[in-house]
């Protein structure tokens, strides 16, 4: 990430994002709405095991991030911790889930392994760690994802260079574009608040899905192939 008078710009995979004066906080309603979206309560506390770089970490609070007025923790009314994903903080983040009583975690879908089996040997040792909702993030890299029981509890589609967020819907189960915020023509969605994103088109095995969501929301919606909803 770097500052200038005028912009902030920050360093993803496959792309740059540039971002005006006081274009960050409509984002951060956005991944606010996001997170709601996917059943995150208001006065949440939130962690986000991600890089400094990416939009789930640098639009969490007001206090981390210079330019931007109220972030998702404000916004929640909640508190947010921000949790770098290197492996060898990835190690640490049990004992952290010892100290503070996170209600979501919201993990790279490329630690979730790491995470998972330091998660275990807590419990093998007799840790008392709590086990929070967990929301995965993953992209277009990452193979679709898989529901195993109840856990992950959610899923949020996240392409930083598209500025794609969009999450799994708590009473559909399928993933919301939000209208306004995007356009889904054909296989090609397109952001239409930040000119600079990349197009992103749906990877193999996903496609839009018809109808109208139980929550009465107009939002395009895709979904990959066999999806399973375990409700």
């Amino acid at each position: 990430m770097s500052l200038t008078e005028t912009r902030l710009l920050f360093d993803v995979p496959n792309g740059r994002l540039v971002f005006a004066a006081g274009a960050l906080d409509a984002w951060a309603e956005h991944l606010s709405w996001c997170y709601e979206l996917m059943g995150v309560k208001r006065g949440a506390t939130l962690a986000v095991q991600d890089f400094g770089s990416s939009p789930l970490s640098f639009l969490g609070s007001s206090l981390l991030m210079p330019g931007l007025a109220r972030g998702v923790a404000e916004r929640l009314d909640g508190r947010f911790i921000c949790l770098d994903a290197s492996p060898e903080r990835v190690t640490l983040t049990p004992a952290v889930l010892e100290q503070v009583a996170v209600d979501a975690l919201v993990v790279r879908a490329d630690v979730t392994a790491l995470l998972s089996a330091e998660m275990g040997k807590k419990a093998r040792n007799g840790s008392r760690t709590l086990h929070p909702r967990t929301i995965v993030a993953f992209n277009d890299e990452d193979p679709p994802p898989v529901r195993v029981g109840a856990t992950p509890w959610r899923f949020l589609l996240h392409v930083p260079s598209s500025l794609l967020m969009a999450p799994e819907c708590r009473e559909c189960g399928r993933f919301h574009l939000r209208a306004g915020v995007y356009r889904l023509d054909g296989d090609e969605v397109s952001n239409l608040l930040h000119a600079g994103a990349t197009t992103w088109h749906l990877p193999a095995g996903w496609s839009s899905v018809p109808g109208r969501c139980a929550l009465g929301l107009d939002d395009p919606r895709i979904s990959p192939a066999a999806w399973t909803q375990d409700g």
